[in-house]
């Protein structure tokens, strides 16, 4: 956090909190049916939109990638000292950060699904999201973990990176409004015949625009802070404020559709655009906003939420899920969603065990592997152990006439 407060960008990891919190919530209302309800002055607050709408999290994400990737790159465009990864450590920490937790949540999955997929279905699971393309193709790995799509558009986007890379530090607005059109013109070209088939929305140039908004993001306030603009925080802080709203009144325009036949989708080919314009809006203005709202942002749950969002990300749905199937815990009802205690209990339950075992597979196999590349915080050092587990040290005892008086 020292390094993201230095260069403030602290903002940042409590908003990947939040995203995380909102997919979870998201997957928690379609498990539980639980529709959250909060009052408060006399007045009924419409928290329920998050519950239903809450997988825009994903998009959300996608954002903060792409201000991730893009933020050191718009610091070099602008002039300042600062390291840009070369092509093969980009591709050594994306890998070290991406694939080990992702094989880890598989292989536990491929497990959970063989119970109902033949050994052909499973094999062919196994290759395509081994290969980062399940997107292209229709999974089956769905009843037990219905995440993994999203993994294969970022790991797409990484390949493409470091051309748009390139692109981006010679043009950064260009660039983004290129990005931009190919993800409208796609959504678009598309609707007219697969609507309809996830394999076909579902890939990566759909969602360009998030990542170009997040880069673009990232230019702002490197713009800001290396040409020392000097225009208050407060500014910024309204900004940041209005971004908030607007997402929130986005999440209500989506919510009146969710029910409706394609309706989601259909109000994605132009949503997006305006989720990722606020998505961006939102990451820059609160980097530079007042001291106080990047506080609240960066609170120590949000950020620990951000910390091990990937794994909690990885591995929710298919414990949640694993849970319901199998009467974890038992309802009094036999459906338990007639059940409010088992709700409750469930809910409660399935968090407590989700981030038990993102924090482990975090704090003990992911953070330590990245502090192979970069010192990390909030990770186990596994050299502890191989030390405690060397050699005893040999005491050599004096022969009987190198002996003193004072000596046994």
């Amino acid at each position: 956090m020292r390094e993201h407060v230095r260069s403030g960008t602290e903002a940042v990891d409590g908003l990947r909190g939040i995203a995380i919190l909102l997919v979870l919530v998201y997957h928690t209302y379609l498990f539980s049916w639980l529709t959250p309800e909060f009052a408060a002055f006399g007045i009924q607050w419409p928290v329920d939109v998050y519950a239903r709408d809450g997988y825009l999290g994903v998009d959300l994400f996608f954002a903060i990638s792409g201000f991730v990737l893009g933020f050191p790159h718009a610091l070099r465009a602008l002039g300042a000292d600062v390291r840009v990864e070369g092509l093969r450590d980009f591709a050594r920490r994306r890998f070290v950060k991406i694939a080990p937790s992702y094989a880890l949540a598989l292989i536990a999955t491929l497990a959970v699904s063989a119970a109902y997929l033949d050994r052909k279905d499973l094999a062919v699971n196994a290759l395509t999201h081994a290969l980062f393309v399940q997107n292209a193709f229709p999974t089956g790995l769905g009843k037990a973990n219905s995440v993994f799509w999203s993994l294969a558009i970022e790991m797409q986007f990484y390949l493409i990176f470091p051309l748009v890379a390139r692109a981006f530090r010679t043009s950064p607005f260009a660039t983004a409004v290129a990005l931009c059109t190919i993800a409208f013109v796609y959504r678009h070209a598309v609707s007219t015949c697969c609507l309809g088939d996830e394999t076909i929305v579902r890939e990566l140039p759909a969602y360009l625009d998030l990542f170009a908004c997040g880069m673009f993001a990232a230019y702002c306030v490197a713009y800001v802070r290396v040409r020392r603009l000097r225009v208050p925080a407060a500014v910024f802080t309204l900004g940041a404020a209005l971004c908030a709203y607007g997402a929130f009144r986005l999440m209500q325009s989506a919510d009146t559709v969710q029910y409706v036949a394609l309706g989601p989708q259909r109000w994605d080919l132009i949503g997006r655009t305006f989720v990722a314009i606020a998505a961006g809006g939102l990451i820059a203005c609160s980097c530079l906003a007042l001291r106080a709202w990047r506080v609240v942002l960066a609170n120590p749950f949000f950020v620990f939420c951000g910390v091990v969002s990937y794994n909690v990300y990885l591995w929710h749905t298919l414990l949640m899920i694993w849970m319901w199937q199998h009467g974890v815990p038992r309802a009094a009802t036999p459906n338990p969603h007639d059940d409010p205690h088992w709700k409750t209990v469930y809910i409660a339950s399935g968090w407590a065990i989700t981030f038990a075992v993102s924090t482990a597979v975090t704090y003990f196999i992911e953070r330590p592997l990245l502090g192979t590349i970069k010192p990390q915080t909030f990770a186990f050092r596994w050299s502890r152990l191989r030390a405690a587990a060397g050699p005893p040290e040999t005491r050599t005892l004096p022969s009987r006439r190198d002996r003193t008086p004072s000596q046994p």
